[in-house]
């Protein structure tokens, strides 16, 4: 686990809090799971709250001067009440 330091946890974390209780991340927030080479499974969890951001793959391959550790991709939007209540609905239907 050459790759895996508290430069590039650092450069990884900046940044970025617990959006819960809004604690820092550290390199103790990261409970490593397996590794192969530079990449590495693992769980991201706040030291300070206990919430479970579940597990994350960190590639430090790919770290360079042009582009950062951490890329943060748009995703789908929220789910709306309104798509609770459907899937409710389909549910209580189709049981």
């Amino acid at each position: 686990m050459n790759s895996f330091n508290n430069k590039n946890v650092k450069e990884l974390l900046t940044n970025l809090c617990c959006s819960q209780c809004r604690n820092d991340f550290d390199i103790e927030s990261i409970n490593v799971k397996s590794a192969e080479g530079n990449i590495y499974f693992a769980e991201l969890v706040c030291n300070k709250c206990g919430k479970n951001f579940g597990d994350i793959i960190l590639n430090f391959n790919r770290v360079s001067k042009t582009h950062s550790a951490l890329n943060i991709l748009d995703g789908p939007e929220p789910i709306s009440v309104d798509d609770v209540i459907d899937a409710h609905e389909f549910i209580k239907k189709n049981l």
